[in-house]
């Protein structure tokens, strides 16, 4: 027998995740769409595979899941606002203003991120309620910084043992 919704809820909030923002162009490139995650994570080392989980029916979903690139941004601590900006509906749509483009690809990435991905969209599996997206990363970039986190429904950052 399944497990209820809530319950599986709940496991969800008891695993901790680093936070990133996933942003693409919408088809007519006159907006970025925009959403926060905390599935996201490396897929393979070669080649260069990344994956994140959208849900359908987000505002994001469509341009999203019609993407041939995507950009990743992994956000720092002091990045928390940016993270409950696309956390929040109807903020999944954004002026181009908010990014910078991508050195390789015309991806939109969030300056002053942990690492920012460039990537190309490999492969898109339809699992459940959500869309797994992976992608092909092309160019990277990473810079010191302390990660944000995500455990319980609130936002921390990495303490050492």
């Amino acid at each position: 027998m399944p497990i209820t919704g809530d319950v599986y809820r709940e496991i969800g909030r008891s695993a901790a995740g680093a936070v990133s923002v996933v942003a693409t162009f919408d088809a007519e490139r006159r907006h970025v769409a925009a959403l926060t995650v905390s599935s996201f994570v490396t897929l393979s080392f070669d080649p260069p595979l990344v994956m994140f989980a959208i849900q359908h029916g987000g505002a994001s979903f469509r341009p999203m899941v019609e993407a041939r690139e995507f950009g990743v941004s992994l956000l720092t601590a002091a990045q928390r606002h940016l993270a409950e900006r696309f956390a929040t509906r109807g903020s999944e749509r954004r002026d181009v203003g908010d990014f910078e483009q991508g050195q390789t690809l015309p991806v939109p990435l969030l300056a002053g991120s942990l690492a920012q991905m460039e990537c190309r969209t490999h492969q898109l599996v339809m699992s459940g309620d959500h869309a797994i997206v992976v992608g092909l990363v092309e160019n990277a970039r990473t810079q010191p910084g302390e990660p944000l986190l995500y455990f319980a429904r609130r936002y921390g950052s990495f303490k050492p043992l």
